[in-house]
């Protein structure tokens, strides 16, 4: 893990590790099966610092905290982004899902509700740290400066995208992005979970279910 911290997967290898460890290449595979195999020891690594969530609070606090300290064990790692899509969860990663899933359950969200909830709150800890490990690593390269990026877009054919890249460039970054959007989520939970908010959240459902099918 400090090896890919420090170099990203693309400078680790087995022999890399080795060389760490002082031992032979050949020696690891009496603890791996293969690289394959260190990669998703080293994600579930990632996943066993997150805490569990604290008993007595709101689902929502709860919530909260379990994603938030998702993201952030997540950019810790900046190469553990790039593998949570596709790796299949181990221990501590089914942990953390179990936790999520009971605090949804805990919650007394209609079935479908908790269910959208859970899969709308892992996408955006995925999707949005990904997003932001792969600007970070543009920006420090040099690749993605906001000169550049706004230099390189046509303002009279693409007026609107040039107005949004000037806005970041005058405003700079936000200091909590992520938890403007979770928030949205978690409020989005609370009112499909209101009675008179049912019918539309069933119709969402079927919808979601007809296009996933091609319908």
């Amino acid at each position: 893990m400090s090896l890919a911290d420090r170099h990203g997967l693309a400078g680790l290898s087995m022999r890399q590790v080795a060389a760490a460890l002082r031992c032979e290449v050949m020696s690891l595979y009496n603890h791996v099966a293969n690289k394959d195999d260190l990669l998703d020891g080293m994600l579930d690594r990632v996943y066993a610092d997150i805490a569990d969530p604290s008993d007595g609070v709101h689902w929502r606090a709860a919530v909260r905290d379990l994603a938030v300290a998702a993201h952030e064990a997540l950019v810790g790692h900046p190469w553990a982004s790039e593998l949570v899509t596709s790796r299949l969860p181990g221990p501590a990663r089914r942990r953390h899902a179990e936790h999520l899933l009971r605090v949804l359950a805990d919650a007394a969200l209609p079935e479908d509700v908790a269910d959208l909830g859970f899969h709308a709150i892992m996408i955006h800890v995925q999707g949005f740290t990904h997003q932001q490990v792969g600007y970070e690593q543009m920006m420090r390269s040099g690749r993605a400066r906001p000169d550049r990026r706004l230099g390189d877009v046509d303002a009279e054919e693409f007026p609107f995208f040039a107005a949004h890249l000037r806005y970041h460039e005058q405003q700079g970054h936000r200091a909590d992005d992520f938890g403007f959007v979770l928030d949205l989520i978690l409020d989005g939970l609370e009112r499909a979970a209101r009675p008179t908010a049912r019918p539309a959240a069933r119709s969402t459902t079927r919808r979601r279910a007809g296009r996933s099918s091609g319908a």
